[in-house]
């Protein structure tokens, strides 16, 4: 295993793209409307109907896109891998897990609506649930994977903590 520390930061493209939707989306039916309105002027402008309450539905999915967004680049989540520790880091707070620490660690595919996406859950003595990750919500997935895989503890006989 490297020497060196790996970090993986939270991706926010979904963000980005759920943002410029709903925003397109906004921009099309509050001009689609004006046009169905007859609110087109001559002079070209536009005079948008706010009474229409799509129009406040689809600027509400804006606006709360917008702080999601807001939110996840504040947080600044990643994940670390050392070779001896796992940190789950925000711009806020750290959380470590030792190798001591770490019971079992399973990497499956599960089905999520028509494909299969990795999870991985990470069990530790003395927490009572396993730390759920989607590996495709960082950065390098492969490379998550594989660090993760590399910092499973070895097998113990019916349970027994291996030191």
């Amino acid at each position: 295993m490297n020497t060196a520390s790996q970090v993986f930061s939270y991706r926010l493209d979904l963000y980005w793209r759920t943002l410029a939707v709903y925003a397109v989306a906004l921009l099309l039916y509050g001009f689609g409307r004006s046009i169905v309105a007859g609110t087109i002027q001559s002079d070209g402008k536009i005079e948008v109907v706010i009474e229409d309450p799509i129009f406040w539905l689809l600027a509400i999915f804006v606006v709360v896109s917008g702080f999601s967004l807001a939110a996840a680049m504040l947080l600044q989540r990643r994940i670390i891998i050392e070779p001896d520790a796992i940190v789950f880091a925000t711009r806020f707070r750290q959380h470590r897990l030792e190798r001591t620490q770490v019971r079992r660690i399973i990497i499956r595919r599960e089905r999520s609506g028509w494909r299969y996406l990795r999870s991985v859950r990470i069990y530790a003595y003395g927490r009572r649930f396993p730390i759920r990750l989607r590996p495709s919500f960082y950065d390098r997935e492969r490379e998550l994977i594989e660090g993760l895989l590399q910092f499973r503890p070895p097998t113990a006989s019916r349970g027994e903590r291996v030191q």
